[in-house]
């Protein structure tokens, strides 16, 4: 996740690399710096904005979408400042296109980034099930709109920042996963580690295409 450990600046001078810091030739206007630390920082949106062109999916999706989650900014606040011809335009918006103020973690704005890496599509996020009869069985990390396929993503925070204790919540995620099985549908609990083996995204597409074809017949 982490791609570089270097401090980033954005200065009106030419783009320099040094082994430390990274100098990025950006104009920046005085609307687009805040001064409420001890030194000028550029503003969230902008930062959002420079993070979706200079860095991955699986580094700005995440950041994204923890802003959203707070309040902190909406998408036009990004999308307004990404202009044309900006390298890295594209990325961006595809960026912003996949964060979600649903994800309640930055391991589940990961795991959709690899779902849109790997063609899966139909996966939403945060769905509430329920038995045929009615029976509230939980709330999924993302559960496909058509298929009985559910993907959980565990972090050790899922766990052991539970109100409940550790061991509850893992009685509970157990029980819960029980009652989807038991239920007809297929589930992948994923560590964070899954995230990247990319046969576990391949077996989940797997599982959504069987789904599918069992209800055509």
């Amino acid at each position: 996740m982490i791609e570089s450990s270097k401090v980033e600046i954005s200065r009106d001078s030419p783009t320099r690399n040094y082994d430390d810091v990274l100098m990025y030739s950006r104009r920046l206007p005085p609307e687009e710096i805040s001064s409420e630390f001890a030194y000028p920082v550029t503003t969230l949106p902008r930062t959002l904005a420079d993070v979706s062109l200079d860095r991955s999916l699986e580094v700005s999706v995440p950041l994204i979408s923890q802003a959203l989650r707070a309040g902190k900014v909406d998408r036009s606040d990004i999308t307004e400042r990404l202009v044309k011809g900006k390298r890295g335009r594209r990325r961006a918006l595809l960026a912003v296109e996949l964060s979600s103020a649903e994800y309640e973690s930055p391991a589940e704005a990961v795991c959709a980034v690899k779902f849109h890496r790997f063609g899966i599509t139909g996966m939403v996020p945060q769905v509430e099930t329920f038995t045929e009869s009615g029976r509230f069985i939980g709330r999924n990390d993302f559960r496909h709109k058509c298929a009985a396929v559910a993907v959980e993503v565990h972090g050790v925070g899922k766990f052991y920042l539970s109100p409940d204790g550790p061991d509850e919540a893992s009685k509970t995620s157990h029980q819960r996963n029980m009652d989807l099985l038991n239920a007809g549908f297929t589930v992948f609990n994923l560590s964070f580690g899954d995230l990247f083996r990319p046969r576990i995204f391949a077996a989940i597409k797997r599982a959504i295409e069987t789904a599918n074809q069992r209800k055509t017949g």
